[in-house]
């Protein structure tokens, strides 16, 4: 009988053990005084025995719990039940502990409590870990309701388990309503693009869903159609799969993309086509040329007189007179054509499946249309006239850059051969030919000054009397694979690709450098000016500054403009020889006579020289008209304040009747052979102030 019962005995002591290694044990009075405490109590409270027996419990109460929590307490173990629950506790050094607790009751023979067993397990731990879980899930459910996609997660079945307010907004549905509903009962998808059956892969029920991006039309249950992007992950847990879905409402962004497309291939001012979609339409119409042996026609249109509306009636009229022209052209043409406004007054018009010669009746038709339209504005009638190039695109067509340039030049031949003219573009005719070597020309142009292939030449303009002081007129050569060449033919080119201010003000530098490297030099040197850098209002700064950058006089530089070219731009002419003239600059009116207009300009414009027409001079030996014509020219620059100049004197009888004449310089081969600048060093494009001070002037433009 001991043994059984010290076998007992032993089984408590053991259990005894156990339970103080895992649990903190306490008994307490029936008014809550500790008359018992194990170690792992004194342990996790941070008291010692002696300074917890006869305390009350109270000395661990953390303030956590509010009066009722420990009320329903007390009420339950005082009735002789047990209470189990969570109790927060603070330790001795003010560290708050969570316990697991079960408070039993002792009870006597009568059932009545006589004291209370106290069974605690720690789980401070736990609730840390709960209370960080918790954070995290606040935090991110904050942030999911905060960013502005609608995101929505389901579970293994596809059905929602959480949508954000923005899905909610999306969707029509509140998260009460939508949580358990099948993803696919809330919305529709049609796919934009891409992969077909993305969109019922994305709601089945029964496809595990995969990452997976794209496009889609969502159709919401209350009818609306979004433009949307979306993305799908899966998520795995303890309750199987399930996808979180990202969608963003594109709509805005769709239809604002839809504008900028519609305008990025669209004139806004008269609803056609622009340069961009043109080129486009042409690039598609030579593949089909290439691929079907197919054969169209790129035509380029220009219209005449347009910049006297403009001038005249102000440019918000001729807005208004560009769009009623585009309408009547597109009137005009058959349906297999496709128009477009290539820039200005300049439009393009591609003709499908059709040759030549229909090509050029379509033109000529539509040029007809163009001449009989009126516009009235103010009472004032106005008559526009336009030309018209083509290009027959056909398989051989190299490039849509080829083509434009092609019917450009063919409209070019048409201008200058009168308004109203239509034009086909030949590559073996010989004008086409002329036309092409230009282009050439011109886009070398830019890598021969680079390369300092240009150089300055004067041909001296001798003064009749002793009194007159010697001048030079500045001439251009272009030296190239060893030939220096006179510039008949560059010329032309440069003006009519718009290049001609760049050699103008390259001219203006090489001389104003020379001429502060000769001080004892006192011609005057005077460099030809084209209708372009006339026109150019920058011009006169560029003249400004370099005189004073390299610190040389306005008497010692002169200007010579022809007669067309200031007759083009008469006011640009007033305002460029009056702002010369006041930093001592002279002028000089070239190949006076040419025009009818002659008299009426010279009026208006205070020149200093009158360059008589070398047409008239050549001929005045044997011509007696041209004598009376160079003899009054050279009367009419006396009456004016003007000294005149004979251009190609060519032998000593020419130059002894232009002296009789009264005429005050003499210029040409019997006088002066051209030549090349003495020591001549050119000045580097790099170092050319003239380029600083426009790219200074530009940057100051862009500041202001």
């Amino acid at each position: 009988m001991s043994a059984a019962l010290e076998h007992v005995l032993t089984d408590l002591n053991e259990q005894q053990k156990a339970l103080d290694n895992t649990a903190s044990v306490s008994e307490s009075d029936l008014a809550g005084n500790i008359t018992f405490a194990n170690d792992l109590f004194c342990i996790i409270s941070g008291y010692t025995h002696d300074e917890l027996i006869g305390q009350n419990h109270r000395i661990v109460n953390s303030g956590w719990h509010d009066a009722a929590f420990f009320s329903n307490l007390w009420e339950t173990i005082s009735s002789g039940r047990t209470w189990r629950g969570e109790i927060c506790n603070r330790a001795k050094d003010g560290r708050l502990f969570w316990t697991d607790s079960t408070i039993i009751p002792i009870k006597d023979d009568f059932g009545l409590p006589v004291k209370y067993l106290s069974i605690r397990f720690d789980i401070t731990q736990r609730k840390l870990d709960e209370a960080a879980l918790s954070e995290e899930k606040e935090r991110w459910q904050v942030t999911l309701q905060s960013i502005n996609d609608a995101v929505i997660v389901t579970d293994a079945h596809n059905k929602v388990v959480y949508i954000n307010p923005t899905a909610e907004s999306l969707l029509g549905i509140a998260l009460e309503e939508a949580v358990s509903s099948p993803l696919k009962n809330l919305m529709q998808l049609d796919q934009m693009g891409g992969d077909e059956d993305a969109p019922a892969c994305f709601l089945s029920p029964a496809a595990v869903p995969h990452n997976q991006t794209g496009s889609a039309q969502l159709h919401t249950r209350f009818g609306q159609s979004l433009a949307i992007s979306y993305s799908c992950a899966p998520l795995a847990g303890s309750g199987g799969f399930g996808a979180v879905y990202v969608l963003r409402d594109e709509t805005e962004k769709k239809q604002l993309l839809d504008s900028l497309r519609e305008m990025a291939f669209h004139d806004t001012l008269t609803m056609l086509p622009n340069r961009r979609a043109v080129e486009g339409r042409l690039a598609r119409a030579m593949r089909t040329a290439r691929d079907q042996a197919q054969q169209h026609a790129f035509c380029y249109i220009d219209l005449d007189q347009f910049k006297l509306v403009n001038d005249t009636c102000g440019h918000s009229v001729g807005d208004a007179l560009l769009m009623d022209i585009a309408q009547t052209m597109k009137a005009a043409l058959p349906e297999h054509a496709y128009l477009g406004r290539l820039g200005g007054d300049e439009f393009g018009l591609i003709l499908f499946d059709t040759q030549p010669g229909m090509a050029i009746q379509v033109c000529r038709q539509l040029v007809q249309r163009i001449r009989e339209f009126r516009f009235e504005h103010k009472g004032r009638r106005f008559t526009l006239g336009a030309c018209a190039g083509i290009a027959p695109i056909t398989q051989a067509t190299a490039t849509a850059g080829g083509i434009l340039v092609q019917a450009d030049m063919a409209c070019y031949r048409a201008k200058s051969e009168g308004s109203g003219r239509v034009m086909l573009y030949e590559a073996d005719e010989v004008g086409f030919r002329r036309l092409e070597t230009e282009m050439g020309w011109a886009a070398d142009f830019a890598q021969a000054l680079e390369a300092n292939q240009f150089l300055p030449y004067r041909q001296l303009i001798l003064p009749t009397s002793h009194n007159g002081q010697p001048h030079y007129e500045v001439l251009v050569r272009w030296q190239r694979d060893g030939v220096v060449e006179g510039p008949a033919k560059l010329l032309p080119a440069l003006e009519r690709y718009g290049q001609a201010p760049i050699l103008d003000r390259w001219m203006l530098e090489a001389v104003v450098s020379y001429l502060a490297a000769r001080p004892d030099d006192n011609a005057v040197y005077f460099i030809n000016l084209s209708g372009k850098t006339v026109a150019d209002e920058s011009f006169l700064g560029v003249v400004c500054y370099l005189l004073d950058h390299y610190g040389v006089e306005g008497e010692r530089l002169g200007f010579e403009v022809t007669e067309t070219a200031a007759v083009v731009n008469l006011e640009d002419a007033q305002r460029l020889i009056h702002g010369l003239r006041e930093r001592g600059c002279q002028f000089a009116l070239d190949d006076f006579g040419r025009d009818a207009s002659s008299f009426f300009y010279l009026k208006h414009l205070p020149a200093d020289f009158l360059k008589i027409d070398g047409a008239f001079v050549r001929g005045m030996l044997d011509d007696r008209r041209d004598q009376a014509i160079v003899r009054s020219i050279a009367q009419l620059a006396r009456d004016f304040g003007m000294l005149s100049v004979a251009e190609q004197v060519e032998d000593a009888e020419m130059a002894a009747l232009l002296r009789d004449m009264g005429v005050d310089y003499l210029q040409g081969y019997h006088i002066h052979r051209p030549e090349a600048f003495p020591h001549w060093q050119p000045v580097s494009t790099a170092q050319s102030a003239a380029h600083m001070h426009i790219s200074r002037a530009h940057h100051l433009t862009l500041v202001k």
